[in-house]
């Protein structure tokens, strides 16, 4: 009788666990991706612009769903390019800081929010600006 119940206990663990798994969520996983570039501008003390180009190895976050933490991040290229690979289906907030003199800590940041709906999608997102 207890063999029984095991069997039985068991077997509803491992149906569960198996319909759990394939009902996946925003994040790492998938098949499609996002990916886009940030471009920088250097501001000098009077607030003027006095120079401008794609940033190199800046970082860039990325949320998944509502999470509202990083749950991963990237470093962009020399030429300012960044790309998250291997997610799922879901919601995205993908955001970079930007130094701003006037904000609490001085740092601001820029967010863009972005949902994957099909399989194999790549997502390009419109450049960040930041402030340095």
């Amino acid at each position: 009788m207890i063999r029984i119940k095991f069997i039985t206990f068991l077997f509803i663990t491992i149906i569960c666990s198996f319909i759990s798994s394939c009902s996946k969520e925003s994040g790492e996983g998938g098949s499609s991706s996002i990916s886009g570039k940030v471009f920088g501008y250097d501001i000098n003390t009077s607030g003027e612009i006095t120079d401008s180009a794609y940033a190199g190895d800046y970082r860039v976050y990325i949320s998944y769903g509502d999470a509202g933490t990083a749950d991963n991040d990237v470093r962009t290229s020399y030429s300012g390019e960044y790309s998250f690979k291997g997610l799922q289906k879901g919601k995205y907030c993908v955001y970079v800081f930007s130094q701003c003199d006037t904000c609490v800590f001085n740092q601001n940041y820029f967010t863009q929010v972005v949902e994957i709906t099909k399989n194999n999608q790549e997502i390009t997102l419109p450049d960040f600006k930041i402030y340095d």
